[in-house]
C-alpha cells in the first residue's frame, strides 16, 4: 500500500515533473512529507527541455493539470528528492 498526499498543482517544471503544494496526508502514511513537494510522474518518461517535443510535452502537462488538485501514490524518492508518484485527479 502507497503513502497518499493530495494538494494543489502550483507550477508544471516539465512533461513529466510538477510541483505540489500539499494540503492533506493519509491517514496511515509511513513517511512525513513538505508542505511543497516536487513530484514526478510514475511511468511516464518526456522528452527533455529545451526540445520541441520537451516543450510539447510540458505544455500538454499543463494543460491536464496546472492549478488543479491532485492525488499522488507515492512509490518512491528519487536521488533529487522528488517524490515518484502515481497522479490522479483528486475528489
Amino acid at each position: 500500500m502507497y503513502d497518499v498526499i493530495w494538494g494543489d498543482v502550483t507550477n508544471v517544471v516539465d512533461g513529466d515533473t510538477f510541483d505540489l503544494r500539499v494540503t492533506h496526508h493519509g491517514t496511515h502514511n509511513k513517511f512525513p512529507y513538505n508542505n511543497q513537494e516536487r513530484i514526478r510522474i510514475a511511468s511516464i518518461d518526456a522528452p527533455v527541455l529545451p526540445t520541441a517535443p520537451g516543450v510539447r510535452a510540458k505544455h500538454q502537462l499543463e494543460l491536464a493539470i496546472s492549478g488543479k488538485r491532485v492525488k499522488c501514490e507515492v512509490h518512491s524518492r528519487d536521488t533529487y528528492h522528488r517524490l515518484i508518484c502515481g497522479v490522479s485527479k483528486a475528489n
